[in-house]
């Protein structure tokens, strides 16, 4: 634990510069953590008294994976459960051709350079990046119909006939009558919508409305990943191929863009859990593929193949669980070192309230003592700095370990 105080650093930059009158830069411009902007809304000056404010450092010393997890990094696959499979390279092989998801993260890429990388992004910016969500195929066709599978199914008693089964929720109904199912039209795309037209007429802040677009999007990007995950053993092998994209863009382990850059820039030992996972799921698509390529689907494979996928599928949970608890904590971090430097802290609470209600469901089935330390902090306007670092130990006492 570390004690901060109103001139406190990041705990992973430690500057050389002194306290308050000697320019000191704030962790908030410069951590990994950071939505790398700074707000032009009136936040206090001079800093909070954090002279009781302790963040605990990141500590995933105590962090093992199960035994029967997949393994492949550095030959770990030798000493795994699994059989012997194209992924233990280490290295992911595609099922078909290069996936659509991959354009998607090209697309974010571009919005976040156009939004959050810079400061002050113009209404030409915000056009410029919504012209990039809405490419057809592209980002807003997928966060228009993304569930969360986390929840129950939408019943098929209720489902439109005239509407793909993956698609049921485009159907208003489904989306009223089951939001957290619909998760993708009820709640992420009106962020995304508002921030956009917002940033596109020059209203309010526009470094806190490019913050809830990244907010939006990183919450989009989690459930893709884990959605992905499924559909590839229950509906095409190829979606595989969309489940690692969605995660590295399809960048190797080491050089993976868009949210995997962001998990990695807070644990690499995350990042690479996640990324083990999703060579499990390939793996795993390896292993049950019929003659000429065809891949046999869930339903259809005894129920040794069958849990062996759910192991799989329920490793690359754990691992995106605790990604985006940790993408979560940096710009938490960021708020706390802002907020006793009495510096900008407005856009790390504006990536906050568009994110952290994605993980909150998961935090209540896992501890319904820390899950209410969240709710509560979320729903405040501007906490302290000191409300946010208990946000931090509750969020890391929920999920410790990829």
């Amino acid at each position: 634990m570390k004690l901060l105080n109103s001139c406190t650093l990041s705990l992973a930059l430690v500057l050389a510069t002194g306290c308050p009158g000697g320019g000191q830069e704030s962790a908030s411009d410069t951590d990994a953590g950071s939505s790398g902007n700074a707000s032009n809304s009136t936040d206090p000056t001079g800093g909070q008294d954090c002279s009781a404010v302790m963040v605990p450092a990141i500590d995933e010393s105590s962090c093992m994976p199960l035994a029967t997890d997949y393994m492949p990094r550095m030959n770990m696959s030798m000493d795994d459960t699994w059989p012997a499979c194209i992924s233990d390279s280490g290295t992911y092989t595609l099922v078909a051709g290069t996936p659509g998801a991959q354009a998607r993260i090209d697309a974010y890429e571009k919005i976040a350079d156009a939004l959050w990388r810079k400061q002050n992004p113009t209404p030409d910016d915000f056009t410029f990046a919504r012209d990039q969500y809405v490419i057809p195929e592209g980002l807003e066709s997928r966060v228009a119909r993304r569930e969360d599978l986390h929840e129950d199914p939408v019943p098929m008693a209720d489902w439109d006939p005239q509407v793909d089964s993956d698609k049921q929720c485009t159907v208003a109904a489904n989306v009223t009558k089951y939001p957290a199912r619909c998760i993708g039209p009820s709640a992420i795309q009106p962020i995304l919508d508002d921030a956009f037209a917002a940033g596109q007429a020059g209203t309010g802040d526009a470094n806190i409305n490019a913050a809830r677009i990244h907010g939006a999007l990183v919450w989009f990007l989690y459930l893709s990943t884990y959605k992905e995950a499924n559909t590839c053993a229950t509906e095409t092998g190829e979606d595989c191929d969309a489940t690692w994209a969605y995660y590295t863009g399809g960048q190797s382990i080491e050089a993976g863009i868009g949210v995997s850059a962001e998990v990695k820039a807070q644990s690499v030992s995350t990042h690479e859990r996640i990324h083990d996972a999703i060579l499990g799921v390939r793996c795993w698509r390896d292993l049950n593929k019929g003659a000429m390529s065809e891949y046999p689907l869930l339903p259809d494979l005894p129920q040794d193949q069958v849990d062996l996928f759910n192991q799989a599928w329920e490793q690359l949970d754990q691992g995106l669980h605790r990604g985006f608890a940790v993408i979560l904590r940096g710009h938490m971090q960021a708020y706390v070192d802002a907020a006793c430097a009495g510096t900008p802290y407005a856009t790390e609470w504006a990536f906050l309230q568009a994110a952290a209600k994605g993980l909150q469901p998961e935090a209540e089935r896992r501890d319904a003592t820390n899950a209410a330390v969240l709710a509560d902090l979320w729903a405040k306007a501007e906490p302290t700095a000191e409300e946010v670092a208990a946000g931090i130990t509750a969020l890391d006492t929920i999920f410790p370990c990829p």
